[in-house]
């Protein structure tokens, strides 16, 4: 727990993930064992008077322990004073004794051995070295520093404006990394906070380490012995890669991966499968009486595995007997990659059935998906819509609403052509669903049920894209004609957010401002003359303030949920004015094509951010 326990408050409010839920209140008996605990604590005050300093370092280490397990075991809120104060109190006492004794501060994190193990296990797979997504490349300490596409990851002590933070606490799930993955859990993202408002400090000897191979002192570890690896000839009955590798990495490396496996087994690579763990060699080629993975899994010791309520196929049982009788062989390309990158993902099995449908297919797809969301949704209101070649419009609001939002779309989709050249038709496969709900109660039920999120006060819209166009819709709240405080009327909000659904691609991740500050830069242009986008210009100036570089300006994550629309705003339109529609147009395109921002502005703009940030803020000046 440490240090984080007097700042998590404000973690909180900044980073609104449910991870990091406010608890209930401690109960009594709760109480009463914190008191005790810190009454604990300040008797060891008499022996460090009496520099008693290693029975004052044990007795501390024993009253922490218990102080993090209660928490942990009653789910305590960490802004509870009570809390707080006594984690504050140990902290100050236990970093005394450690200085006394000449030892390093015993509360700080670990990055070689407690962060380093969670990035390794769960950024790997897409930020490894090979054509690491969005330009991120997390194999050491020293690539993960540069950051990637959307800006660096860390600013030392001030994890709220870190990106890797916002990144992994998120609760907008199409964001929050790691990608089509389980969220990291509390304790994971409490280290994480922990560690980069302590300075995102490397306890390393090597920064180009490669975080897997770091270890908890900070050293390397030492090469392991070489495994032997058959290759496969091509003429076996099973293969490694198609029938065995997506049941391991599937039902096993849950508990047999990262730097401390179960039974020090790591099914992560193939050369770790063959190296076995702590009982030996587990695959042992022809001889299935001394493979202890086909024992266990295969011919009933216990416990068997997988563990829990996973169980494997009867095809997988017969397929891995018969694979280790003919040698255990393996037909992948380097052994020493991640079984993961092997094994077709949930997104390139969807991408193969998605794009094995006809045109009218996916339209039919489309329509099924959009009328299974709505009964998730309300299940006890008929829904009417409209159709055309491009849109799907669908909700509770009247017949001549939805019809009304049909002839906005389809009069604003060939201007979305002409800014961006697009050729495809539709523009989204299948076309694009609109829900129109009536009221704010319908709009709120859809962000729940359908995003398990709640809804911000100034939120009345937003885009939903995933992989190969399987769901493609925005949502509305039919806000009205008239802008308001938070919004700038429904036609605005339909235009908006159409741009948002185009510049969401599939395969890309443009930054929050660019998506943004380009729907609301287009809905402008579109609708006309707006309270609402022209009352921005005030806000714009506000969250500049903090501005030190004028290159931070493009940095993704660098201004709030409640900055980034009018910022965006503001730098989408002096690029416009600057380039004019068509340049813009490229730049996109080029973000899209996975340039960075820098290489895009260069490419289209013969400048660079530093440069074109420059003249931004001098233009507002």
């Amino acid at each position: 727990m440490r240090q984080f326990l007097a700042s998590m408050l404000l973690a909180v409010a900044i980073l609104g993930t449910s991870n990091f839920a406010v608890s209930a209140a401690p109960t009594p008996e709760q109480r009463k064992e914190i008191s005790a605990i810190q009454k604990e604590v300040a008797s060891v005050a008499s022996m460090i008077r009496k520099k008693e300093f290693e029975e004052a370092e044990k007795k501390l280490e024993e009253l922490n322990d218990q102080a993090t397990k209660l928490i942990a075991d009653a789910q305590l809120s960490p802004a509870d004073r009570t809390v707080a104060s006594l984690m504050k109190i140990l902290t100050l006492n236990r970093q005394r004794v450690a200085k006394a004794l000449g030892k390093p501060d015993p509360t700080l994190i670990s990055f070689s051995g407690e962060i380093a193990p969670i990035l390794a296990r769960s950024c790997g797979n897409c930020h490894g070295s090979d054509n690491p997504r969005a330009r991120l490349d997390l194999t050491s300490f020293a690539t993960m520093k540069r950051g990637g596409q959307n800006g660096v990851l860390l600013v030392p002590k001030q994890a709220q404006r870190s990106l890797l933070m916002l990144r992994v606490a998120t609760q907008d799930a199409q964001a929050r990394m790691p990608k089509n993955a389980n969220a990291l859990d509390r304790p994971e993202l409490e280290k994480i906070y922990t560690w980069i408002n302590q300075g995102a400090i490397f306890d390393g000897e090597d920064e180009a380490t490669p975080l897997a191979e770091l270890k908890a002192d900070g050293g390397k570890e030492p090469d392991a012995p070489p495994v032997m690896i058959t290759k496969a000839t091509g003429t076996e009955k099973v293969s490694f890669v198609r029938d065995i590798a997506p049941t391991i990495v599937n039902l096993c490396t849950g508990c047999h991966r990262g730097n401390d496996p179960n039974s020090g087994l790591s099914v992560e690579t193939f050369e770790n499968l063959m190296r076995g763990g702590d009982s030996g060699r587990v695959i042992v080629a022809g001889n299935l009486d001394g493979s202890r993975l086909w024992q266990l899994v295969g011919a009933g010791e216990q416990p068997r595995m997988p563990q829990g309520q996973a169980r494997i196929t009867r095809k997988f049982h017969a397929d891995l007997k018969t694979w280790i009788e003919e040698g255990a062989k393996f037909d992948g390309g380097d052994p020493k990659l991640p079984l993961r990158s092997l094994v077709p993902t949930d997104d390139e099995l969807a991408m193969e059935r998605l794009a094995a449908l006809s045109p009218d297919e996916f339209r039919q797809m489309r329509e099924q998906r959009t009328e299974d969301q709505w009964k998730r949704v309300s299940a006890r209101v008929a829904a009417r819509f409209v159709t055309s070649d491009e849109f799907y419009v669908y909700g509770d609001a009247s017949e001549d609403r939805l019809k009304q939002v049909s002839e906005w779309a389809g009069q604003y989709v060939g201007e979305l052509r002409s800014m961006f050249g697009i050729q495809e038709k539709p523009v989204w496969k299948g076309g694009l669903t609109i829900f129109v709900m009536k009221d704010r109660f319908g709009y709120t039920e859809l962000n729940q049920v359908l995003h398990s999120r709640s809804t911000a006060r100034d939120m009345h819209g937003h885009a939903h894209i995933t992989t190969g166009f399987e769901d493609a819709y925005i949502a509305v709240e039919d806000v009205g004609d008239e802008p308001g405080e938070t919004h700038g009327g429904l036609h605005l909000s339909v235009i908006d957010h159409i741009t948002g659904a185009y510049l969401q691609k599939p395969g890309t991740n443009l930054p929050q401002w660019v998506i943004r500050g380009t729907g609301l830069a287009l809905a402008g242009q579109s609708v006309g003359s707006n309270s609402y986008v022209g009352s921005m210009g005030a806000q714009v100036l506000d969250a500049l303030k903090g501005i030190e570089r004028p290159e931070d300006v493009f940095t993704d994550g660098r201004f709030g949920p409640g900055e980034v629309g009018p910022v965006g705003y503001s730098v989408v339109s002096f690029m416009i004015k600057a380039g004019g529609g068509r340049k813009f147009g490229q730049f996109i395109s080029r973000l899209h094509s996975g340039a960075n921002m820098n290489a895009a502005t260069t490419a289209v703009y013969s400048t660079d951010l530093k440069s074109l940030g420059t003249a931004y803020l001098n233009s507002l000046r």
